[in-house]
């Protein structure tokens, strides 16, 4: 099992990455956040072999994380 996390400022990507995820059966979705701050405070509480990062977002940019 692949444990990941989805980072997204959009809710609507997040639902779609959050529905193809549930599709696959070796994915398991262990957190959903909107900026990489957010993402930070994922990592101290659970362990991501995967994230999806989007690109371009408020607060901190995916080159900055």
């Amino acid at each position: 099992m692949i444990n990941c996390v989805i980072i997204d400022d959009e809710p609507l990507a997040r639902e779609g990455l959050a529905s193809y995820v549930g599709e696959v059966d070796f994915l398991s979705l262990v957190g959903t956040g909107e900026n990489p701050l957010e993402l930070m405070d994922l990592l101290d509480q659970t362990r991501a072999d995967l994230i999806f990062l989007d690109i371009q977002m408020p607060k901190m940019s995916w080159i900055d994380f």
